[in-house]
């Protein structure tokens, strides 16, 4: 269990730029505004969408996250490491949790300043 938390927390810390990049999507463009076919005559024309540009490295950063703790819970799960307590949904929220500290960390330190 310690070493799924330190992988997420060391995950996590590229995260916050992850965290950030969606923080900036969807301020920048409400949720209710995604399924839109008609523009808004007030947004800002671009050549490239918002999505677009910060899709693909949000998309790796996922994929690698979710890779890697497939990776350790198969480990675990077959060293037999894993009481009859445990189960996958704990250890997912355990990923999620320890993953999303940097950021906390981060907004609590920034919120000072």
């Amino acid at each position: 269990m310690r070493r799924l938390g330190v992988v997420n927390l060391l995950l996590g810390i590229p995260g916050i730029i992850y965290y950030w990049m969606l923080c900036v999507v969807v301020m920048g463009n409400p949720i209710s505004s995604w399924g839109r076919s008609v523009r808004d005559l007030l947004e800002e024309s671009s050549i490239f969408p918002l999505q677009m540009i910060l899709g693909p490295p949000l998309a790796i950063g996922t994929i690698i996250w979710v890779i890697a703790n497939v990776n350790l819970i198969y480990r675990r799960k077959r060293a037999g490491a894993c009481q009859k307590t445990s189960s996958k949904i704990t250890h997912w929220v355990i990923a999620l949790g320890a993953s999303l500290v940097p950021s906390l960390i981060f907004l609590g330190v920034a919120s000072f300043f």
